[in-house]
């Protein structure tokens, strides 16, 4: 389960681009348990195209490590 504030990124983008999870919405079906995340992009287009907001499944992010953080992230 993603909380906000965690880091990701999106496995569909052509190269990876770090994201914050700014929202982690929960939903259940008879199908199963999912989030829909709203993510902050910290780098690349997507800043200002798209209004500074990507919204994906949690099924359609990777998870990132400690080591992928380095130096100050805003």
């Amino acid at each position: 389960m993603y909380r906000a504030g965690d880091y990701v990124y999106p496995a569909d983008l052509p190269r990876r681009v770090l994201c914050r999870v700014a929202t982690a919405d929960r939903a259940v079906t008879p199908a199963g348990e999912f989030q829909i995340l709203t993510l902050e992009p910290l780098e690349g287009p997507w800043q200002s195209r798209l209004g500074g907001r990507l919204v994906r499944f949690d099924e359609a992010v990777l998870p990132v490590l400690n080591d992928d953080v380095r130096g100050p992230v805003r």
